[in-house]
């Protein structure tokens, strides 16, 4: 009896990928190397200050501040930081000014002026909730404000020179 050689199975092309891609390329191998204590907080510092620049392009100044905060902690010289945390104080007097205004507004039960500085407030720090809470009481003021419509033609009232005449 003769037997044949055994073949050994071919692979599949997907089973040959799936070896291939768990293969490390040597080209791109990475030594685990622990990361040093000041790249970590250079690592912090540029995220919270991504992070702080996100929150300032979408209004938000109190979460700005919280980011800024930790990376002037993180880092008290970064020039970045104590630029933008000057740009946030400048804008937080805007909208304070602006919720003096909308106050005074409301004083004198001028609801429009009142909804359009909370308004403006809530444009520069979305996150004012001065600024939410005067923009929704002038918004509630005003209409209570609003008068009925008025008919258009008045009632006509009877022709009474007739009956006085009469007599």
């Amino acid at each position: 009896m003769h037997s044949s050689p055994v073949t050994p199975p071919v692979a599949s092309p997907l089973a040959q990928r799936r070896v291939a891609l768990a293969t490390p390329d040597p080209r791109r191998a990475t030594v685990n190397q622990p990361i040093s204590p000041a790249d970590k907080l250079l690592a912090d510092v540029s995220r919270n200050l991504r992070a702080a620049r996100a929150s300032l392009q979408a209004n938000n100044l109190s979460a700005t501040k919280t980011r800024l905060a930790a990376a002037i902690a993180a880092q008290p010289d970064n020039r970045d930081a104590l630029r933008l945390r000057a740009t946030v104080h400048t804008l937080e007097q805007q909208r304070d000014a602006l919720l003096s205004l909308a106050r005074g507004c409301g004083y004198i039960g001028r609801w429009t002026c009142m909804s359009r500085d909370a308004g403006i407030a809530l444009q520069i720090d979305s996150s004012s909730k001065a600024a939410q809470r005067l923009a929704t009481q002038a918004m509630r003021e005003s209409e209570l404000q609003i008068e009925p419509p008025i008919d258009a033609a008045p009632e006509q009232l009877p022709d009474t020179r007739d009956v006085i005449a009469h007599h």
